[in-house]
């Protein structure tokens, strides 16, 4: 069995800049339960010929399910016989945008639905939990506990150290904001071991990578646990950037991330109006944001942050309050539109799939390096 793995992105920096690691986890948990096959990754078809894979299995975002699309009927072009699969946020989202260029659809988490269906030939059945073909659901894939039965991902297919390398020590998150939705896609926060992360970790220093970006949507969730992580990696040398909440960032916190090798944080803040927060049901308020902010200076660690623009209501007065926080606290940051994705309580119907892009605002004050690319892998991981 040839599996091709394919990544639709567009042809544009801040898509490429890291590769995916769902595709290394569906290979690592199929070979950990014995199941092997030859695969390869890709982020266009252009292997599709030399490689001839039974299987194409796609992963893409929502900006990028036209292209997608594309390619799906390209491959049934090439070979009408080959399965062609799609897994993902944007088709755990809206199953039913899936065309007849695709088999199935793999819903929510793709681990143990893609081993079954492998397991089947990929020959998709109402007895596999998790997906979606011939316009029906099957049954709900229950999630894997503890997260540890995942092994490692298997990053053999990947240009390793190419691009940058990132980790996720856990999934989900505790908190619903109202325009993300990972905390619907994972359903409940489950995390890794401390000496998971660190044998992750060790992996990735034996392979010469340096830096590391830790891109939990709660990495400090738990403060024992994060000290627990840095007792287990600090020998190791390496330096990390870290994604906070405003309302996790603590003196010791801040302190535990500094002796552990963080370097950088990087916050979605999203305004510094109350009225505005509240209608995200952010869970912060400008005090949190601004106590969040002390403390980074206070301890002299680097930081960044992301905001929204274009809130339902939103007023100058609002915006006068995010953009004099920002500038009275010399923030690095991005400023993104708001977006309706699907899966979140602001999607509306539109299936506009071009629409669904991350965009930017202009600002004229200086962006801290890599922001951009790390608030656009922040969105597009959930």
């Amino acid at each position: 069995m040839k599996v091709l793995f394919v990544n639709a992105v567009k042809n544009l920096g801040v898509q490429k800049s890291y590769y995916p690691l769902s595709f290394g986890y569906l290979t690592s948990y199929c070979r950990i339960n014995g199941l092997m096959f030859d695969c390869v990754y890709a982020e266009n078809l252009s292997c599709l010929k030399r490689f001839s894979p039974d299987v194409v299995a796609f992963s893409c975002i929502t900006e990028n399910f036209n292209l997608c699309k594309k390619y799906a009927h390209a491959v049934k072009r090439f070979n009408p016989k080959i399965k062609v699969l799609l897994g993902g946020v944007h088709v755990s989202a809206v199953p039913e945008s899936l065309t007849s260029d695709f088999d199935a659809g793999v819903i929510g988490e793709g681990e143990k639905t893609f081993f079954e269906l492998a397991s089947n030939d990929f020959v998709p059945s109402r007895k596999i939990d998790g997906l979606f073909f011939d316009g029906l659901k099957t049954g709900e894939r229950v999630l894997i506990e503890p997260l540890d039965l995942i092994p490692h991902p298997d990053r053999s297919i990947y240009n390793l150290g190419v691009r940058q390398s990132y980790i996720f020590t856990s999934r989900g998150c505790s908190y619903r904001c109202k325009f993300c939705s990972s905390s619907r896609f994972w359903k409940k926060v489950r995390l890794h071991s401390p000496s998971y992360v660190a044998e992750e970790l060790l992996q990735l220093k034996n392979a010469g990578i340096k830096h590391v970006n830790i891109y939990d949507d709660t990495f400090l969730l738990s403060l024992e646990r994060v000290k627990l992580i840095r007792d287990l990696v600090k020998p190791f040398g390496m330096t990390f950037s870290v994604a906070a909440r405003a309302n996790q960032v603590t003196d010791e916190a801040v302190l535990t991330l500094k002796d552990m090798g963080v370097t950088a944080v990087g916050m979605g803040l999203e305004s510094n109006s109350a009225k505005i927060l509240e209608w995200l049901e952010k869970g912060n308020t400008p005090e949190i944001n601004q106590k969040a902010v002390d403390v980074l200076h206070r301890h002299k660690l680097p930081f960044a942050a992301s905001f929204i623009r274009g809130i339902p209501g939103e007023t100058g007065a609002d915006l006068t309050a995010t953009y004099s926080f920002i500038k009275r606290n010399h923030i690095g940051f991005d400023m993104y539109r708001l977006m309706r994705f699907p899966n979140t309580p602001l999607y509306e119907g539109s299936q506009d799939w071009d629409a669904c892009r991350i965009r930017m605002h202009h600002q004229g004050v200086k962006r801290v390096k890599g922001l951009a690319r790390w608030a656009y892998h922040k969105i597009v991981s959930s």
